[in-house]
């Protein structure tokens, strides 16, 4: 039995090196499309049936390359399609985000070799996997990797993505249209249902 896979990231060497890492490590495994932007992805989901999707967290170029938007569509579309999210981003915030609206898999792309072949079987097997790496980086912040979290509303991850880009609560007010005093909330009230202290967090 073959298992059917779809790439995605804007770079095409990544999606060449993820290819052929998978040739060589999960003989079971196929890959039947790859795509380049959140386009091409969502095109290729409605074109081939799949057992596992992975994709870099955002691919710019694409008028929805947010990367939690994108995901938190994949999830809707495809509530029982498995995710395996590859990442350079290394913000608590936004990797208990992916975690929150249901990733599978969230492994940081520094780890891929060493890590791929044993996400891609926890998987299929019907379990979740997050990278060693990342839990590091969520346990410094004070933050579960267990994700039995409160969901986010879509005005406090828009708020989260923001703040995690690095801008400020006065400078993301402005981006939304908001007042400073809504955005402090939807901060505060992001950071409990993230389980971020304000001690460990990277949106302070």
């Amino acid at each position: 039995m073959s298992f059917k896979i779809i790439l995605a990231d804007d770079h095409p060497l990544i999606l060449t090196g993820i290819r052929s890492l998978i040739d060589q490590i999960t003989p079971h495994c196929e890959v039947i499309a790859e795509a380049y932007q959140v386009s091409e992805l969502l095109k290729s989901l409605q074109q081939h049936h799949c057992d596992l999707l992975i994709t870099d967290f955002s691919m710019p170029g694409d008028t929805r390359c947010d990367g939690l938007v994108m995901i938190q569509q994949l999830r809707r579309d495809y509530p029982n399609l498995p995710i395996i999210v590859l990442t350079q981003i290394q913000n608590s915030a936004i990797l208990q985000s992916l975690i929150q609206v249901g990733v599978n898999g969230l492994i940081l792309k520094k780890s891929v070799i060493n890590e791929l072949a044993d996400a891609i079987r926890q998987i299929l097997l019907g379990h979740r996997y997050i990278g060693p790496a990342v839990k590091m980086l969520l346990a410094d912040a004070g933050v579960s990797s267990q994700g039995n979290i409160s969901p986010l509303t879509p005005k406090e991850s828009e708020v989260v993505r923001l703040l995690a880009s690095g801008m400020s609560v006065s400078e993301v007010a402005d981006y939304l249209h908001r007042s400073v005093k809504t955005i402090s909330t939807q901060k505060k009230s992001a950071m409990v249902r993230l389980g971020i202290t304000q001690g460990g967090s990277t949106l302070c």
